[in-house]
């Protein structure tokens, strides 16, 4: 059908023509809306806002080590959470300002921040009570690096030096090298027994004798061993007395008071002593023993 051939060349030129206005006028939207939602001297302002918070944040953050450094004592879980505290403090005000400065409503992005936080709270309510908690333990201080402590009532379940006191859970070293990690809650929510935060410690401890034996004599020796440990604070005397009196011995108490790097070689060194001694003066430490009398009843 040649008779078609020139409308079908003319149309196609036509729809050539109309797609490229098209294209041409798309391009012009597109230029019109970035320069009205781009602002080249915004964005220049929002960039220097943000970099001069960068390094704010930083600054401030080495500060609040050095202050926190001051007032803790050098714990090292204080600074570390102060100096992030402020940065990112100081960070997160310097994002609302640059997205101000961009041209940008922030009271937008403060709304759906606060609906993120709020579902993010909901969702991780564990998390942040342990957060919470690790805030506790940082203010009140009951534990800190280095101390060695016991908590639940029960040594065997949770007791060791403490490594960390992190803002979620808390790291402990066993006395057998395991790492103990701790939830924050946990901790806050148990009595915590705190070895190492005194500077001296009482060794108590308790030598059973016979009931045949002389106390005076026990009393003397224990005084005597006390008296003569060279661990023992000079100016707290050693006390040696009756503790009970047992079912099969009678219980003699030894009281020594050391400095707390000092009391486990102190206490061992006054076990192994005491007992030689004692054996040594010719008293018995007696073994738990008990006299049972039976009778013969008589049937009528």
């Amino acid at each position: 059908m040649p008779e078609f051939r020139p409308l079908e060349k003319r149309s196609a030129r036509r729809l050539r023509s109309a797609a490229r206005k098209w294209i041409i006028a798309g391009m012009n939207a597109i230029s019109a809306d970035w320069t009205r939602f781009f602002d080249p001297a915004a964005a220049a302002s929002a960039a220097a806002v943000a970099l001069a918070t960068y390094f704010l944040g930083r600054a401030g953050g080495k500060v609040a080590r050095r202050v926190a450094r001051r007032l803790s004592g050098s714990d090292p879980s204080i600074e570390n959470l102060a100096g992030k505290a402020v940065a990112w403090g100081v960070w997160t005000l310097g994002a609302l300002a640059a997205l101000a400065a961009a041209g940008i409503d922030t009271r937008g992005v403060m709304t759906a921040l606060g609906g993120l936080a709020l579902a993010v709270g909901l969702g991780l309510r564990d998390t942040l009570s342990n957060a919470a908690a690790g805030l506790s333990l940082l203010v009140l201080r009951p534990l800190a690096a280095g101390e060695f402590v016991t908590f639940s009532g029960d040594p065997s379940r949770g007791s060791g030096t403490v490594v960390k006191v992190g803002l979620f859970e808390t790291e402990l070293r066993t006395v057998e090298g395991v790492l103990l990690s701790v939830p924050n809650r946990v901790l806050l929510q148990e009595p915590i027994a705190n070895f190492g935060r005194n500077k001296e410690r009482l060794v108590r401890l308790t030598f059973p004798i016979s009931y045949s034996d002389r106390i005076d004599d026990g009393l003397r020796v224990l005084l005597a061993l006390g008296a003569s440990e060279p661990r023992r604070i000079p100016d707290k005397p050693a006390e040696a007395f009756v503790e009970a009196l047992g079912e099969s011995s009678v219980d003699l108490s030894l009281r020594v008071w050391t400095k707390t790097a000092d009391y486990w070689p102190a206490r061992r060194a006054l076990v192994k002593a005491c007992k030689e001694a004692l054996e040594k003066e010719g008293l018995t430490i007696p073994f738990p023993q008990r006299d049972v009398h039976v009778k013969d009843h008589v049937r009528a």
